[in-house]
């Protein structure tokens, strides 16, 4: 596996939502707006400061007697400065691997509120939860062009000259919308925003008690109070895709790999009581997710490939390299489909749930 601060398996190449068309898109050209500025942008020094500070988030350690809110207050710091260490690098440009660390990182950081949410206080988790999903969706854009355009990179590859030069229109459409993008994404890392988004995290993972529920005696406010319920309760959300799972639409695909990125997150959080069981149990969510995501990322690019051939002017040679192109995607969609199974079963299995139960047990 992959280290989880830059590529990882589960995470690699996934289109979270179908893109919208760019308005500045137009056949194959489209505006770049504020390219020069995005060029000389660097990071604000206060970020840089608190990335500093966080590090790169270390090894995440949580122990069945952590406080609930706490707990969950160690995970948020791992993967702030995770997130922040990344900053520089999606500024410069110079590594696409930069935005896709940092995309993951804010995602494990949303995750963490999914989990542990309910132990702050519910003012404080709505804003910050806020702030954060903004940051992710910028993040999104760009990542989400990135995989597109790998996807199309890769299908040249092996073929000849003519079916590349074929796809050259489509494929200076999305780097066009990539570099736009990211202009929007530095504006923002950048901005005054930006700096108080990241002083205020900080202030959370820094400061023990901070915007914590209080417990009341005698109520469960312990990991090992409160994780096991919320582990079942994440497993109960992926295995009730069971049924009738193999005739099912791309949206309920698409839903139930949110589910198994949740039970995933969820299970990484406390990974290390819950070993030597919980490797494997992560193994086998991330196999799912990897497939239905090429599934996703393979269904997204070929619906857009096609938006594209009908809406912009193409040559005889061109569309027929397009054409070609959507067809090798449905014709991998169609497989993985077929294929799902095997990565599908061994997670209903009823050793999946044993595996689990002496995972949980272990707390």
């Amino acid at each position: 596996m992959m280290d989880e601060a830059t590529s990882e398996p589960g995470d690699r190449g996934r289109t979270e939502l179908e893109l919208e068309p760019d308005p500045s898109t137009s056949g194959t050209e489209a505006a770049t707006p504020g390219r020069g500025d995005a060029a000389a942008a660097s990071p604000p020094e206060a970020v840089v400061l608190a990335s500093d500070r966080l590090g790169d988030g270390g090894t995440l350690e949580v122990g069945p007697d952590y406080a609930w809110a706490e707990a969950g207050r160690k995970v948020l710091r791992l993967h702030l400065g995770r997130m922040l260490a990344r900053v520089p690098g999606v500024i410069s440009g110079e590594d696409v691997e930069d935005v896709h660390a940092m995309r993951v990182a804010s995602r494990r950081l949303r995750a963490a509120w999914r989990v542990f949410g309910d132990g702050f206080e519910r003012e404080a988790e709505r804003r910050y939860r806020a702030e954060l999903r903004e940051i992710g969706r910028r993040l999104g854009t760009v990542r989400d062009l990135d995989v597109l355009i790998g996807i199309l990179v890769a299908d040249g590859e092996g073929r000849s000259a003519r079916h590349r030069a074929g796809l050259a229109p489509l494929l200076a459409a999305w780097q066009a919308q990539r570099e736009a993008r990211r202009v929007d994404l530095i504006a923002a890392l950048v901005s005054e925003r930006f700096t108080t988004f990241v002083n205020d995290y900080e202030q959370l993972v820094e400061t023990p008690g901070h915007a914590a529920v209080a417990v009341p005696p005698h109520a469960p406010g312990l990991v090992r109070d409160r994780m096991p319920a919320t582990i079942w309760t994440a497993y109960q959300a992926v295995w009730a895709f069971n049924d009738g799972l193999e005739t099912t639409d791309f949206a309920t695909l698409h839903d139930l790999r949110i589910a198994a990125k949740w039970l995933r997150y969820t299970l990484e959080f406390v990974r290390a009581p819950l070993e030597p069981e919980a490797t494997g149990l992560i193994r086998r969510m991330v196999a799912l997710q990897d497939h239905l995501g090429e599934q996703h990322d393979q269904h997204v690019a070929a619906s857009l490939a096609r938006e594209f051939a009908t809406s912009a002017t193409l040559t005889a040679a061109q569309t027929k390299s397009t054409s070609r192109f959507v067809a090798h995607l449905d014709k991998g969609v169609d497989g993985l489909g077929r294929t799902l199974g095997s990565t599908w079963r061994p997670i209903i299995a009823p050793s999946y749930r044993r595996a689990l139960g002496r995972a949980i047990a272990r707390l």
